[in-house]
C-alpha cells in the first residue's frame, strides 16, 4: 500500500510541524462514506481527504448547498441530525445513488451556551444535547443495521477532550461530548462480532471555525492547558479519522482516541 503514498502541500496558517499531508490514493476505492458537518471545519477537511483516497463521499450538513447532491463539501445534502426520519432519508438517498454504504464520520456539533451551570439557559442546554448527542444516537440507530447486515462498517464520531475533563462554562457541550463516549462504547460492544467498528476522536483545540465562537480570553485559557502549546491542525485530525474509517482499523472499536497535544495524559 505504501507504493501509493502521495503528498499534497498544505498552507499552514501558524507555526506547526505539519508541512504536508500524506495520503493513500486508493485506500478507499469502492467505499462509500457518509459525512455529517461536511460544509466546513473538520468534516469538510476529512471529506476531501477521503475523496483523494478513492472514496465516494456523501457530504451532509444542516443546510443544503450547491447542487445539494452530497457530492462534495460545496454540494451538501441537507440532514437535520436531530430527526430520525431525516437520517433514514439520507441513508436511503445514499443507497439509491451508490448502492451501498461502508461507513460514516459524524462531525456535526455545536458549541452551545458559554455560561456557568447556575446560569446555563435550559433551552441552550437542550439544543446542544439534541445536536451533539441525539444527532449521533439517531445516526447510529439508522446506519448500524445496514452495516451489520453486510458484515462490514466503520463509524467515527467527533467527541472532545471536554468529555474527559469538562470545560468550565461549557456544561452543555462537555456533557454532550462525554455522553457520546458512553454511547460509542455501548454501540461498539453491541456490534463487535459483526465486522463493524465504532470509535470516538477527542480533540483539544483544533483550527476550526468553532474557535471563533470563543472569546480571546477563553481561547488563551484553553490553549494554556495544551502541553504542546499550539492548536491542532486539520490535517492531524483527518489522518486519524481516515485511519479509523479504513479497513486497516479492524481491531479498534469502542475507543476514544485523544488528539490533544498532550492535554490528557491520564
Amino acid at each position: 500500500m505504501r507504493d501509493h503514498l502521495t503528498t499534497e502541500t498544505q498552507q499552514v496558517h501558524a507555526p506547526s510541524p505539519v508541512h504536508a499531508e500524506p495520503f493513500w490514493s486508493d485506500r478507499f476505492t469502492d467505499h462509500v462514506i457518509l459525512v455529517t458537518g461536511a460544509a466546513g471545519g473538520l468534516g469538510s477537511d476529512t471529506a476531501r481527504r477521503l475523496v483523494r483516497e478513492g472514496a465516494r463521499v456523501v457530504c451532509t450538513d444542516a443546510r443544503s448547498s450547491g447542487a445539494a447532491d452530497g457530492s462534495s463539501p460545496d454540494d451538501c445534502l441537507s440532514l437535520d441530525v436531530t430527526k430520525r426520519a431525516a437520517w433514514d432519508q439520507a441513508l436511503q438517498t445514499t443507497l439509491s445513488i451508490h448502492g451501498r454504504v461502508d461507513g460514516a464520520l459524524f462531525a456535526h456539533g455545536i458549541q452551545g451556551p458559554e455560561a456557568p451551570v447556575t446560569e446555563m439557559p435550559y433551552e441552550g442546554w437542550v439544543a446542544t444535547l439534541r445536536v451533539n448527542l441525539d444527532g449521533c444516537f439517531h445516526g447510529l440507530a439508522s446506519l448500524l443495521p445496514v452495516l451489520v447486515d453486510q458484515g462490514y462498517g466503520r463509524v467515527a464520531v467527533l467527541s472532545s477532550i471536554a468529555a474527559r475533563e469538562g470545560n468550565p462554562h461549557q456544561a452543555a457541550y462537555s456533557a454532550s461530548k462525554a455522553a457520546l463516549v458512553a454511547l460509542v462504547k455501548t454501540a461498539a460492544k453491541e456490534v463487535a462480532t459483526s465486522g463493524v467498528t465504532v470509535n470516538c476522536i477527542a480533540p483539544s483545540m483544533m483550527r476550526t471555525r468553532l474557535l471563533d465562537d470563543l472569546s480571546p480570553e477563553r481561547n488563551a485559557q484553553l490553549l494554556s492547558r495544551v502541553p504542546m502549546g499550539r492548536v491542532g491542525e486539520p490535517e492531524e485530525f483527518t489522518a486519524l479519522a481516515a485511519w479509523l474509517l479504513s479497513p486497516e482499523a479492524s481491531y479498534m472499536t469502542g475507543q476514544t482516541l485523544d488528539l490533544s497535544g498532550g492535554r490528557n495524559t491520564a
